[in-house]
């Protein structure tokens, strides 16, 4: 028993990356620590589906800033490279637009200048050279007081590591929305579209969202993408071997979970078993924590008025033929994006929609057959609306066709096996409310301020990590999360 009659020093509930990284965080801080999770398996939307010889990783495809990945290993002092490994890929996005242009966009400089200039212009190349330059100054400048430390309050404003980012931060940059700032600096239509579309990393409205999230694309275009040997789950996989060697002890499969406060500490009942613990950090949506597990209705009216992010359908299809036109990354454009962001935070699933392929077997062969594919394929749609079958089928068709008219492939009888989530199967696997994909929207000008923060302010003890609160969604954002509320816990017990 730990001091007071504490069972455990921390309890963790969620087992996803942030909950992982987090309770091997407090573990190395010589805390006892348990680990609840309600699926029969570790690694939430970084799961993974297999059928025959082909397998899918079932969420998150984007791959940068592995260092983050790596610190948890370095933590124990055990070499990364032991537990899983990465390579760099240059090809950033393979980008289709609906009049036949269509063009790869690069990470390494040369290689990004030549394509631009050979499908815009040079002067086109050059702007987006400008826009990348303003992109990491932006990040160098503000990155570490919205992403790397807790979450501004008001209290804060006179601080002089805040007060010195004022010019950022209350520049015509900030005050623009997305789209405003993209059009400001790029004057291409479809490269303003094109980097509107980063405003859907963290599942919000680029005509809504403040230019200072111009600085997404600095760590795919500058930084760079990388992708994991064996798909995105190897992540998981090798964190997990990581934990086998600590006393972290598991649950798995709890699948009813109550917390309440009690005692200076927290009791917790899983699967009818009774613990008492000195504090509790939430890794899974807090939407989710506040509605089924703590019950504190003053927080949780606060957090439905927040805006959800945006939901998504993704198809999983086993393609009976090797398209060299697909590579890793694809993007097939939409005519009228405000429309169709429009639609998506107006509670319509697109009639129109932008849609992303994943097909991880272009660089990792061992995911599908030799003269096969996998395609991941992802529109987005709204928080909370459940597409009914027979749109499904009707947005089934729609990809195909835009398949055939964009990239010039027929798939239709290419199509082995098919799966798909919807925003439901979002919901109930993961734990999101209604199936957004990253908690909140960012649609506001002050919605990094607003964002659920990583501490109680009412309750000591409780600390929270994830995608649904500061400082965002996205696997780099949720390690950030955990080695914040590991620092608050050292500060604030």
């Amino acid at each position: 028993m730990s001091e007071l009659g504490f069972t455990y020093d921390t309890v963790v509930i969620g087992g996803g990356l942030s909950g992982m990284a987090a309770a091997l965080r407090r573990n190395k801080r010589g805390d006892k620590v348990l680990l609840l999770e309600k699926n029969q398996k570790l690694g939430g939307k970084l799961d993974e589906l297999k059928w025959n010889n082909f397998r899918w990783d079932k969420g998150p495809s984007l791959f940068t800033l592995p260092h983050l990945v790596d610190e948890l290993f370095e933590l124990f002092d055990k070499d990364p490279r032991q537990y899983f490994k990465y390579e760099l890929h240059h090809e950033n996005c393979r980008y289709y637009y609906q009049d036949g242009t269509k063009f790869i966009l690069h990470s390494d400089e040369n290689q990004r200048r030549l394509e631009l200039s050979q499908t815009f212009s040079d002067q086109e190349a050059n702007a987006v050279e400008d826009y990348l330059i303003k992109a990491a100054s932006t990040y160098n400048a503000i990155g570490d007081l919205f992403i790397d430390e807790p979450k501004l309050q008001w209290k804060d404003a006179l601080k002089p590591k805040v007060l010195k980012q004022y010019p950022k931060v209350l520049s015509s940059q900030m005050l623009r929305n997305l789209n405003r700032f993209n059009e400001g600096k790029l004057k291409h239509p479809k490269l303003v579209q094109l980097f509107n579309r980063f405003g859907t990393y963290n599942g919000s409205n680029p005509y809504k969202m403040s230019g200072l999230y111009s600085m997404i694309p600095h760590l795919e275009l500058n930084l760079g993408t990388y992708f994991p040997k064996g798909g995105m789950r190897s992540i998981v996989d090798g964190i997990e071997n990581l934990i086998s060697e600590t006393d972290i002890e598991i649950r798995l499969d709890q699948q009813q979970i109550r917390v309440e406060a009690k005692n200076g500490g927290f009791l917790i009942n899983s699967n009818g078993r009774s613990i008492l613990s000195k504090r509790v950090i939430c890794a899974i949506d807090h939407v989710t924590f506040y509605r089924k597990i703590f019950r504190d209705n003053k927080q949780l009216n606060r957090s439905l008025v927040e805006e959800r992010s945006s939901s998504g359908l993704v198809f999983y299809w086993a393609i009976d033929q090797k398209f060299n036109e697909i590579g890793l990354h694809n993007i097939l454009f939409s005519e009228d994006y405000k429309k169709e962001f429009d639609q998506i935070f107006g509670g319509q699933i697109p009639e129109n929609p932008t849609i992303y392929i994943h097909n991880s077997s272009a660089i990792e062969p061992s995911d599908a057959p030799e003269n096969g594919q996998n395609w991941f394929v992802m529109i987005n749609t709204p928080a909370g609306v459940q597409p009914t079958e027979k749109q499904i089928g009707q947005l089934r068709s729609f990809i195909v066709d835009r398949v055939r008219q964009f990239v010039g492939i027929e798939i239709e009888n290419k199509i082995l096996f098919e799966d798909h989530w919807t925003m439901k199967d979002i919901e109930s696997i993961t734990g999101s409310y209604q199936g957004a994909l990253y908690g909140g929207a960012f649609n506001s000008k002050m919605a990094s301020f607003k964002r659920h923060g990583n501490q109680s302010k009412k309750h000591k003890g409780l600390f929270f990590t994830g995608g649904s609160v500061h400082p965002g969604g996205g696997i780099p954002l949720v390690l950030k999360s955990a080695k914040i509320v590991d620092q608050l816990i050292e500060e604030h017990g």
